[in-house]
């Protein structure tokens, strides 16, 4: 089995790295009234992983980055099931998971080496827009543990799950009727 991550540390971020236990911000609410608004936030602690593109963090064509959440499996499992999804205990719909075939999720490999990692799903239904400079400070911290980096080709292959939940179209098709004229056309065949 080859091993998906590669421990980092250290300035500098790249599409599949894990930042453990960063303070993002939800705004739970704004009220607009005239010229001035209120918002109401809070500051909640998740493990992400980064979606933007290695290539604009290099080259610094963005200020904000991307993270979406990750959840060990255990507690996504336990979470969903609290919410009345009784599917995620089946074996189908860990089969679906490991296949990528539940578009908003995605499972990454368990890592045992420190720092370690249990099966964890990657939830591209919950994202976060995070200033740079923020993650910067946040790897920069003295101290600051190691985090893991997606390796080759499981990179692209993050990138590729992330890219069909997001290019999907939902369109108002109704493909029945081709089940009985398929089967007409294949009859004539002979």
């Amino acid at each position: 089995m080859s091993d998906w991550w590669t421990a980092t540390s250290g300035p500098g971020h790249e599409q599949g790295d894990l930042l453990r236990d960063f303070p993002a911000v939800r705004v739970d609410a704004v009220e607009v009234s005239g010229d001035t608004a209120q918002v109401s936030s809070r500051v909640e602690v998740i493990d992400g992983i980064i979606v933007t593109q290695t290539c604009d963090l290099e080259n610094a064509k963005v200020a904000n980055i991307l993270l979406a959440r990750v959840t060990t499996w255990a507690d996504f499992a336990s979470a969903q099931f609290a919410a009345g999804n009784t599917a995620v205990k089946s074996s189908s719909f860990r089969r679906n998971l490991t296949r990528g075939d539940i578009p908003p999720l995605m499972l990454l490999h368990a890592r045992e080496p420190q720092p370690s990692l249990d099966w964890s799903v990657v939830d591209f239904r919950e994202l976060h827009v995070v200033d740079r400079a923020r993650i910067d400070e946040f790897v920069a911290q003295p101290g600051s543990r190691r985090r893991l980096r997606l390796l080759s080709p499981y990179k692209e292959h993050f990138a590729q799950a992330f890219a069909r939940f997001y290019m999907r179209v939902g369109l108002p098709h109704d493909a029945r009727g081709f089940e009985k004229d398929g089967a007409a056309a294949v009859e004539r065949l002979g």
